[in-house]
Protein backbone atom coordinates (compact mmCIF):
# COMPACT_ATOMS: atom_id res chain seq x y z
CA UNK A 1 0.00 0.00 0.00
CA UNK A 2 2.92 2.34 0.73
CA UNK A 3 4.08 1.95 -2.89
CA UNK A 4 0.63 2.83 -4.26
CA UNK A 5 0.49 5.99 -2.14
CA UNK A 6 4.00 7.04 -3.18
CA UNK A 7 3.08 6.60 -6.85
CA UNK A 8 -0.19 8.49 -6.55
CA UNK A 9 0.90 11.55 -4.54
CA UNK A 10 3.04 13.39 -7.17
CA UNK A 11 0.00 13.73 -9.39
CA UNK A 12 -2.44 14.56 -6.61
CA UNK A 13 -0.47 17.16 -4.66
CA UNK A 14 0.04 20.09 -7.11
CA UNK A 15 -3.67 21.06 -7.15
CA UNK A 16 -4.18 20.05 -3.50
CA UNK A 17 -1.43 21.91 -1.65
CA UNK A 18 -2.47 25.50 -2.55
CA UNK A 19 -5.94 24.81 -1.10
CA UNK A 20 -4.54 24.11 2.37
CA UNK A 21 -4.28 26.96 4.85
CA UNK A 22 -0.98 25.64 6.22
CA UNK A 23 0.66 25.76 2.79
CA UNK A 24 2.87 28.83 3.00
CA UNK A 25 3.77 29.33 -0.65
CA UNK A 26 0.44 30.22 -2.23
CA UNK A 27 1.95 33.14 -4.15
CA UNK A 28 4.02 30.66 -6.21
CA UNK A 29 2.78 28.16 -8.75
CA UNK A 30 3.56 24.54 -7.91
CA UNK A 31 5.41 22.88 -10.78
CA UNK A 32 6.41 19.45 -9.46
CA UNK A 33 5.89 17.49 -6.24
CA UNK A 34 8.15 14.59 -5.29
CA UNK A 35 7.79 12.11 -2.46
CA UNK A 36 11.21 12.44 -0.83
CA UNK A 37 10.50 10.02 1.99
CA UNK A 38 7.66 8.24 3.75
CA UNK A 39 7.05 5.75 6.52
CA UNK A 40 4.00 3.71 7.57
CA UNK A 41 2.72 4.49 11.06
CA UNK A 42 0.79 1.26 11.51
CA UNK A 43 1.34 -2.36 10.49
CA UNK A 44 -1.28 -2.23 7.76
CA UNK A 45 0.29 0.88 6.21
CA UNK A 46 -3.01 2.72 6.23
CA UNK A 47 -1.50 5.83 7.84
CA UNK A 48 1.81 7.28 6.69
CA UNK A 49 4.00 10.27 7.39
CA UNK A 50 5.24 11.76 4.11
CA UNK A 51 7.98 14.26 3.32
CA UNK A 52 7.25 16.06 0.06
CA UNK A 53 9.65 18.13 -2.01
CA UNK A 54 7.84 20.95 -3.83
CA UNK A 55 9.41 22.73 -6.81
CA UNK A 56 7.86 25.98 -8.06
CA UNK A 57 7.80 27.63 -11.46
CA UNK A 58 10.33 30.23 -10.30
CA UNK A 59 12.83 27.48 -9.45
CA UNK A 60 12.46 27.72 -5.67
CA UNK A 61 12.09 24.55 -3.62
CA UNK A 62 10.48 23.81 -0.28
CA UNK A 63 9.90 20.70 1.77
CA UNK A 64 6.57 19.95 3.46
CA UNK A 65 5.26 17.27 5.80
CA UNK A 66 1.95 15.46 5.43
CA UNK A 67 0.23 12.69 7.29
CA UNK A 68 -1.90 10.71 4.86
CA UNK A 69 -4.37 7.93 5.54
CA UNK A 70 -6.56 5.51 3.64
CA UNK A 71 -10.23 5.59 4.56
CA UNK A 72 -13.38 4.02 3.11
CA UNK A 73 -14.83 7.55 3.09
CA UNK A 74 -13.28 10.96 3.70
CA UNK A 75 -15.55 12.23 6.44
CA UNK A 76 -14.40 15.72 7.37
CA UNK A 77 -10.77 15.24 6.30
CA UNK A 78 -9.35 16.91 3.14
CA UNK A 79 -9.45 14.51 0.20
CA UNK A 80 -6.35 14.01 -1.93
CA UNK A 81 -7.95 11.50 -4.29
CA UNK A 82 -8.78 7.84 -4.72
CA UNK A 83 -6.41 4.97 -5.35
CA UNK A 84 -7.04 2.37 -8.08
CA UNK A 85 -8.58 0.00 -5.51
CA UNK A 86 -11.15 2.68 -4.60
CA UNK A 87 -9.66 3.61 -1.23
CA UNK A 88 -10.01 7.29 -0.32
CA UNK A 89 -6.66 9.00 0.32
CA UNK A 90 -6.97 11.85 2.82
CA UNK A 91 -4.64 14.35 4.49
CA UNK A 92 -4.79 13.26 8.12
CA UNK A 93 -2.58 15.71 10.01
CA UNK A 94 -5.61 16.65 12.13
CA UNK A 95 -7.00 13.11 12.38
CA UNK A 96 -6.93 11.71 15.96
CA UNK A 97 -6.23 8.12 14.88
CA UNK A 98 -3.34 9.03 12.57
CA UNK A 99 -1.92 11.53 15.07
CA UNK A 100 -2.01 8.86 17.78
CA UNK A 101 -0.04 6.52 15.51
CA UNK A 102 2.54 9.25 14.86
CA UNK A 103 2.94 9.91 18.59
CA UNK A 104 3.60 6.30 19.62
CA UNK A 105 7.31 6.75 19.01
CA UNK A 106 7.58 9.05 22.02
CA UNK A 107 7.03 6.05 24.30
CA UNK A 108 10.66 5.05 23.64
CA UNK A 109 12.96 7.71 22.21
CA UNK A 110 14.57 6.38 19.05
CA UNK A 111 14.52 6.46 15.26
CA UNK A 112 11.84 5.26 12.87
CA UNK A 113 13.46 4.26 9.55
CA UNK A 114 11.80 5.65 6.44
CA UNK A 115 11.48 4.14 2.99
CA UNK A 116 13.98 6.33 1.13
CA UNK A 117 16.84 6.44 3.64
CA UNK A 118 15.75 9.13 6.07
CA UNK A 119 14.44 8.62 9.58
CA UNK A 120 12.12 10.12 12.15
CA UNK A 121 13.95 10.87 15.40
CA UNK A 122 11.90 10.94 18.60
CA UNK A 123 13.73 12.77 21.39
CA UNK A 124 13.34 14.91 24.53
CA UNK A 125 10.40 12.82 25.75
CA UNK A 126 9.55 13.47 29.39
CA UNK A 127 8.70 10.62 31.73
CA UNK A 128 5.09 11.82 31.75
CA UNK A 129 4.96 11.69 27.96
CA UNK A 130 6.52 8.24 27.79
CA UNK A 131 4.01 6.90 30.27
CA UNK A 132 1.01 8.51 28.60
CA UNK A 133 1.91 7.25 25.12
CA UNK A 134 3.25 3.79 25.97
CA UNK A 135 -0.09 2.02 25.54
CA UNK A 136 -3.29 3.03 23.84
CA UNK A 137 -3.05 6.75 23.04
CA UNK A 138 -5.09 9.15 25.17
CA UNK A 139 -8.01 10.97 23.52
CA UNK A 140 -6.75 13.32 20.78
CA UNK A 141 -8.62 16.21 19.21
CA UNK A 142 -7.55 18.88 16.70
CA UNK A 143 -7.32 22.45 17.95
CA UNK A 144 -9.16 25.10 15.98
CA UNK A 145 -8.55 26.23 12.44
CA UNK A 146 -5.47 25.20 10.50
CA UNK A 147 -2.69 27.79 10.39
CA UNK A 148 0.94 27.38 9.33
CA UNK A 149 1.14 24.36 11.65
CA UNK A 150 -1.39 21.75 12.78
CA UNK A 151 -1.99 21.34 16.52
CA UNK A 152 -3.83 18.67 18.50
CA UNK A 153 -4.62 18.30 22.18
CA UNK A 154 -3.34 14.98 23.50
CA UNK A 155 -5.23 13.81 26.56
CA UNK A 156 -5.47 16.45 29.26
CA UNK A 157 -1.75 17.14 29.70
CA UNK A 158 -0.17 17.65 26.27
CA UNK A 159 -0.42 19.44 22.96
CA UNK A 160 1.28 18.29 19.76
CA UNK A 161 2.26 20.70 16.99
CA UNK A 162 3.00 19.29 13.53
CA UNK A 163 5.24 21.60 11.52
CA UNK A 164 4.25 21.68 7.87
CA UNK A 165 7.14 23.48 6.16
CA UNK A 166 10.34 21.65 6.99
CA UNK A 167 13.17 24.16 7.09
CA UNK A 168 16.62 22.70 7.62
CA UNK A 169 17.80 23.09 11.21
CA UNK A 170 16.23 22.77 14.63
CA UNK A 171 13.15 24.94 14.97
CA UNK A 172 13.55 27.59 17.72
CA UNK A 173 10.27 26.33 19.21
CA UNK A 174 12.15 23.20 20.28
CA UNK A 175 15.49 24.85 21.01
CA UNK A 176 14.08 27.65 23.17
CA UNK A 177 11.56 25.34 24.85
CA UNK A 178 14.30 22.85 25.75
CA UNK A 179 16.53 25.58 27.16
CA UNK A 180 13.81 27.20 29.25
CA UNK A 181 12.51 23.85 30.51
CA UNK A 182 15.84 22.26 31.41
CA UNK A 183 18.17 25.19 32.15
CA UNK A 184 16.03 27.89 33.78
CA UNK A 185 13.34 28.36 36.39
CA UNK A 186 11.06 30.28 34.01
CA UNK A 187 7.72 28.47 33.92
CA UNK A 188 5.28 30.93 32.31
CA UNK A 189 5.32 28.82 29.15
CA UNK A 190 4.49 25.27 28.01
CA UNK A 191 7.28 22.90 29.05
CA UNK A 192 8.91 20.82 26.32
CA UNK A 193 7.66 17.22 26.54
CA UNK A 194 9.16 15.80 23.33
CA UNK A 195 10.57 16.64 19.89
CA UNK A 196 10.20 14.95 16.51
CA UNK A 197 12.81 15.49 13.80
CA UNK A 198 13.04 14.36 10.20
CA UNK A 199 16.65 13.45 9.43
CA UNK A 200 17.18 13.34 5.66
CA UNK A 201 19.38 10.66 4.05
CA UNK A 202 22.22 13.20 3.78
CA UNK A 203 21.95 13.87 7.51
CA UNK A 204 20.40 17.35 7.66
CA UNK A 205 17.70 17.64 10.35
CA UNK A 206 14.34 19.43 10.13
CA UNK A 207 11.95 19.74 13.06
CA UNK A 208 8.73 17.92 12.17
CA UNK A 209 6.85 18.20 15.46
CA UNK A 210 6.94 19.22 19.10
CA UNK A 211 5.10 17.80 22.10
CA UNK A 212 4.44 20.34 24.85
CA UNK A 213 2.70 20.71 28.17
CA UNK A 214 -0.93 21.76 27.93
CA UNK A 215 -1.47 25.15 29.60
CA UNK A 216 -4.91 25.76 31.08
CA UNK A 217 -6.15 29.18 29.97
CA UNK A 218 -9.21 31.22 29.20
CA UNK A 219 -7.89 32.00 25.70
CA UNK A 220 -5.14 34.06 24.18
CA UNK A 221 -4.06 37.52 25.28
CA UNK A 222 -5.47 39.15 22.16
CA UNK A 223 -9.04 38.11 22.87
CA UNK A 224 -8.64 38.86 26.57
CA UNK A 225 -7.38 42.38 25.83
CA UNK A 226 -10.13 43.05 23.29
CA UNK A 227 -12.74 42.01 25.85
CA UNK A 228 -11.18 44.33 28.43
CA UNK A 229 -11.07 47.23 25.99
CA UNK A 230 -14.69 46.59 25.06
CA UNK A 231 -15.66 46.80 28.73
CA UNK A 232 -13.82 50.10 29.07
CA UNK A 233 -15.57 51.51 26.03
CA UNK A 234 -18.95 50.28 27.16
CA UNK A 235 -18.98 51.19 30.82
CA UNK A 236 -15.71 52.87 31.74
CA UNK A 237 -15.16 49.99 34.17
CA UNK A 238 -12.34 47.51 34.22
CA UNK A 239 -9.48 49.97 33.68
CA UNK A 240 -7.52 49.06 36.80
CA UNK A 241 -7.95 45.33 36.16
CA UNK A 242 -6.82 45.39 32.53
CA UNK A 243 -3.94 47.78 33.17
CA UNK A 244 -2.83 45.67 36.13
CA UNK A 245 -2.91 42.50 34.05
CA UNK A 246 -0.94 44.10 31.22
CA UNK A 247 1.55 45.30 33.82
CA UNK A 248 1.89 41.70 34.95
CA UNK A 249 2.57 40.72 31.33
CA UNK A 250 5.36 43.32 31.27
CA UNK A 251 6.93 41.77 34.37
CA UNK A 252 6.64 38.25 32.89
CA UNK A 253 8.29 39.50 29.70
CA UNK A 254 11.21 40.84 31.75
CA UNK A 255 11.47 37.45 33.49
CA UNK A 256 11.43 35.73 30.09
CA UNK A 257 14.26 37.86 28.73
CA UNK A 258 16.25 37.35 31.93
CA UNK A 259 15.86 33.58 31.57
CA UNK A 260 16.96 33.65 27.93
CA UNK A 261 20.04 35.66 28.97
CA UNK A 262 20.87 33.51 32.02
CA UNK A 263 23.50 31.24 30.45
CA UNK A 264 27.16 32.13 30.20
CA UNK A 265 28.20 28.78 28.73
CA UNK A 266 25.59 27.75 26.11
CA UNK A 267 26.78 29.43 22.88
CA UNK A 268 23.27 29.71 21.46
CA UNK A 269 22.02 31.61 24.53
CA UNK A 270 24.98 33.39 26.12
CA UNK A 271 24.54 37.20 25.86
CA UNK A 272 26.93 39.02 23.53
CA UNK A 273 27.84 42.72 23.50
CA UNK A 274 26.07 44.83 20.88
CA UNK A 275 28.70 46.05 18.44
CA UNK A 276 28.81 48.74 15.80
CA UNK A 277 28.43 46.01 13.19
CA UNK A 278 25.15 44.92 14.80
CA UNK A 279 23.88 48.50 14.78
CA UNK A 280 24.84 48.92 11.13
CA UNK A 281 23.00 45.70 10.23
CA UNK A 282 19.83 46.78 12.07
CA UNK A 283 19.95 50.20 10.43
CA UNK A 284 20.41 48.63 6.97
CA UNK A 285 17.47 46.27 7.53
CA UNK A 286 15.16 49.11 8.52
CA UNK A 287 16.42 51.25 5.63
CA UNK A 288 15.49 48.47 3.19
CA UNK A 289 12.04 48.11 4.79
CA UNK A 290 11.57 51.88 4.62
CA UNK A 291 12.45 52.11 0.93
CA UNK A 292 10.06 49.33 -0.05
CA UNK A 293 7.17 50.43 2.17
CA UNK A 294 7.30 54.09 1.12
CA UNK A 295 7.37 53.10 -2.54
CA UNK A 296 4.19 51.07 -1.97
CA UNK A 297 2.54 53.98 -0.16
CA UNK A 298 3.31 56.26 -3.08
CA UNK A 299 1.87 53.77 -5.55
CA UNK A 300 -1.32 52.90 -3.67
CA UNK A 301 -2.36 55.95 -1.65
CA UNK A 302 -4.69 57.34 -4.31
CA UNK A 303 -6.97 54.32 -3.66
CA UNK A 304 -7.34 55.04 0.07
CA UNK A 305 -9.93 57.11 1.96
CA UNK A 306 -9.17 60.77 2.58
CA UNK A 307 -8.14 60.34 6.23
CA UNK A 308 -5.72 57.56 5.31
CA UNK A 309 -4.31 59.60 2.42
CA UNK A 310 -3.60 62.42 4.87
CA UNK A 311 -1.68 60.05 7.15
CA UNK A 312 0.22 58.76 4.12
CA UNK A 313 1.16 62.27 3.01
CA UNK A 314 2.41 63.07 6.51
CA UNK A 315 4.51 59.90 6.58
CA UNK A 316 5.96 60.48 3.11
CA UNK A 317 6.98 64.00 4.14
CA UNK A 318 8.41 63.15 7.56
CA UNK A 319 10.12 59.79 7.18
CA UNK A 320 12.94 60.85 4.82
CA UNK A 321 13.53 64.00 6.86
CA UNK A 322 13.77 62.20 10.20
CA UNK A 323 15.82 59.35 8.75
CA UNK A 324 18.26 61.80 7.20
CA UNK A 325 18.96 63.33 10.61
CA UNK A 326 18.92 60.06 12.49
CA UNK A 327 22.08 58.82 14.10
CA UNK A 328 21.63 55.25 15.29
CA UNK A 329 20.38 55.40 18.89
CA UNK A 330 23.61 55.02 20.80
CA UNK A 331 23.89 51.94 22.99
CA UNK A 332 27.34 50.60 22.21
CA UNK A 333 29.35 51.02 25.36
CA UNK A 334 26.38 52.48 27.23
CA UNK A 335 25.52 50.34 30.22
CA UNK A 336 27.16 47.15 28.90
CA UNK A 337 24.16 46.49 26.67
CA UNK A 338 23.96 42.99 25.18
CA UNK A 339 22.02 41.22 22.51
CA UNK A 340 20.23 38.02 23.50
CA UNK A 341 17.89 35.37 22.14
CA UNK A 342 14.38 36.78 21.99
CA UNK A 343 10.89 35.59 21.11
CA UNK A 344 11.08 37.15 17.66
CA UNK A 345 7.35 37.33 16.87
CA UNK A 346 6.00 38.78 20.10
CA UNK A 347 2.41 40.00 20.29
CA UNK A 348 -0.76 39.42 22.29
CA UNK A 349 -1.70 36.38 20.21
CA UNK A 350 1.50 34.69 21.41
CA UNK A 351 0.30 34.72 25.01
CA UNK A 352 -2.32 32.77 26.93
CA UNK A 353 -4.35 34.29 29.78
CA UNK A 354 -4.05 31.89 32.69
CA UNK A 355 -5.74 31.97 36.10
CA UNK A 356 -2.53 33.34 37.64
CA UNK A 357 -1.26 35.61 34.85
CA UNK A 358 0.00 34.87 31.36
CA UNK A 359 1.94 32.12 29.61
CA UNK A 360 4.13 32.85 26.57
CA UNK A 361 3.88 30.52 23.57
CA UNK A 362 5.13 29.96 20.01
CA UNK A 363 8.89 30.48 20.20
CA UNK A 364 9.54 29.60 16.56
CA UNK A 365 9.88 33.26 15.54
CA UNK A 366 8.62 34.74 12.28
CA UNK A 367 7.97 31.68 10.03
CA UNK A 368 8.77 33.59 6.82
CA UNK A 369 12.35 34.17 8.00
CA UNK A 370 14.94 31.37 7.58
CA UNK A 371 15.69 29.46 10.77
CA UNK A 372 19.33 30.57 10.84
CA UNK A 373 18.23 34.22 10.99
CA UNK A 374 15.53 33.51 13.57
CA UNK A 375 18.26 32.21 15.88
CA UNK A 376 20.24 35.46 15.73
CA UNK A 377 20.59 37.34 19.00
CA UNK A 378 18.83 40.68 19.05
CA UNK A 379 17.98 43.59 21.28
CA UNK A 380 15.36 42.63 23.86
CA UNK A 381 13.58 45.86 22.96
CA UNK A 382 12.61 44.35 19.62
CA UNK A 383 10.20 42.04 21.48
CA UNK A 384 8.97 44.97 23.58
CA UNK A 385 8.27 47.00 20.44
CA UNK A 386 6.32 44.10 18.94
CA UNK A 387 4.06 43.94 21.98
CA UNK A 388 3.49 47.71 21.97
CA UNK A 389 2.42 47.52 18.34
CA UNK A 390 0.03 44.70 19.30
CA UNK A 391 -1.60 46.98 21.90
CA UNK A 392 -2.09 49.55 19.16
CA UNK A 393 -3.79 46.99 16.91
CA UNK A 394 -6.03 45.88 19.77
CA UNK A 395 -7.15 49.46 20.46
CA UNK A 396 -7.80 50.16 16.77
CA UNK A 397 -9.76 46.90 16.49
CA UNK A 398 -11.83 47.75 19.56
CA UNK A 399 -12.68 51.10 17.92
CA UNK A 400 -13.34 49.75 14.42
CA UNK A 401 -16.87 51.20 14.51
CA UNK A 402 -15.58 54.65 15.57
CA UNK A 403 -11.91 55.09 14.62
CA UNK A 404 -11.87 58.61 16.04
CA UNK A 405 -12.35 57.11 19.53
CA UNK A 406 -9.03 55.24 19.42
CA UNK A 407 -7.04 58.12 20.89
CA UNK A 408 -9.29 58.45 23.92
CA UNK A 409 -9.31 54.69 24.51
CA UNK A 410 -5.54 54.55 24.22
CA UNK A 411 -5.17 57.23 26.88
CA UNK A 412 -7.83 55.73 29.17
CA UNK A 413 -6.61 52.13 29.02
CA UNK A 414 -2.94 53.00 29.55
CA UNK A 415 -1.72 49.64 28.23
CA UNK A 416 1.58 50.94 26.90
CA UNK A 417 2.48 52.70 30.14
CA UNK A 418 1.48 49.74 32.33
CA UNK A 419 3.52 47.29 30.26
CA UNK A 420 6.65 49.45 30.01
CA UNK A 421 6.69 50.46 33.67
CA UNK A 422 6.54 46.85 34.81
CA UNK A 423 8.93 45.61 32.13
CA UNK A 424 11.67 48.10 32.96
CA UNK A 425 11.14 47.63 36.69
CA UNK A 426 11.53 43.88 36.23
CA UNK A 427 14.55 44.25 33.96
CA UNK A 428 16.20 46.52 36.51
CA UNK A 429 15.50 43.98 39.25
CA UNK A 430 17.20 41.31 37.13
CA UNK A 431 20.20 43.63 36.57
CA UNK A 432 19.58 43.07 32.89
CA UNK A 433 22.38 43.66 30.44
CA UNK A 434 19.90 43.40 27.57
CA UNK A 435 18.49 46.93 27.79
CA UNK A 436 20.32 50.29 27.63
CA UNK A 437 21.12 51.80 30.99
CA UNK A 438 19.73 55.28 30.36
CA UNK A 439 16.11 56.32 29.91
CA UNK A 440 16.91 58.39 26.81
CA UNK A 441 18.71 55.50 25.10
CA UNK A 442 15.87 53.15 25.98
CA UNK A 443 13.25 55.47 24.53
CA UNK A 444 15.21 56.07 21.34
CA UNK A 445 15.92 52.41 20.72
CA UNK A 446 12.32 51.49 21.47
CA UNK A 447 11.15 54.09 18.94
CA UNK A 448 13.63 52.67 16.41
CA UNK A 449 12.28 49.13 16.73
CA UNK A 450 8.68 50.33 16.69
CA UNK A 451 9.53 52.21 13.51
CA UNK A 452 10.85 49.03 11.90
CA UNK A 453 7.85 46.99 13.05
CA UNK A 454 5.39 49.60 11.72
CA UNK A 455 7.17 49.51 8.34
CA UNK A 456 6.79 45.73 8.26
CA UNK A 457 3.09 46.07 9.12
CA UNK A 458 2.62 48.75 6.48
CA UNK A 459 3.95 46.51 3.74
CA UNK A 460 1.73 43.66 4.93
CA UNK A 461 -1.46 45.71 5.20
CA UNK A 462 -1.02 47.36 1.81
CA UNK A 463 -0.72 43.95 0.18
CA UNK A 464 -3.29 42.06 2.25
CA UNK A 465 -5.69 44.34 4.17
CA UNK A 466 -5.70 47.83 2.64
CA UNK A 467 -8.60 48.87 4.88
CA UNK A 468 -6.18 48.55 7.83
CA UNK A 469 -3.37 50.68 6.39
CA UNK A 470 -4.18 53.57 8.72
CA UNK A 471 -3.07 51.48 11.74
CA UNK A 472 0.62 51.08 10.81
CA UNK A 473 0.66 54.61 9.36
CA UNK A 474 -0.33 56.00 12.77
CA UNK A 475 2.24 53.72 14.40
CA UNK A 476 4.89 54.99 12.01
CA UNK A 477 4.13 58.61 12.85
CA UNK A 478 4.19 57.84 16.57
CA UNK A 479 7.61 56.20 16.24
CA UNK A 480 8.88 59.21 14.28
CA UNK A 481 7.96 61.42 17.23
CA UNK A 482 10.21 59.28 19.41
CA UNK A 483 13.09 59.29 16.93
CA UNK A 484 12.91 63.00 16.15
CA UNK A 485 14.02 64.11 19.61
Amino acid sequence: MTTHVAEALPGLLPPFLPTQRWFGDKARRVAVCEVEDLAPLDEAGRALVVVVGVRFDDGARQRYSLVVALRPAAGSLPVLGRLPDGACLVEAGSDPEATGALLRGFASDGDLPMAHGGRLRYADASEDARGALAGAPPPIRPLGAEQSNTSSRVGTRFVFKLFRRLDVGENPEVEVGRFLTSETGFRAMPALEGSLTYVAPAGEPSTLGVLQQWVESTGDGWRYTLAGLGAIRGTGAGVPSLASDIGQLGAITADFHAALASSRTAPAFAPEPITGRDVDAWMAEVRTQMTGALALVEQRRSDWPGSTRALAADALARVPSVWGRLQAPHVVGAGACSRIRIHGDYHLGQTLKTPTGFALIDFEGEPAIPIARRRHKQSALKDVAGMLRSFDYAIETACADRPEAAGDLRATAGLREAFLDSYFEGATGHHSEAIPAGAIARARWLAFFEFGKALYELDYEINNRPDWVHIPLRGLLHALDGLDT
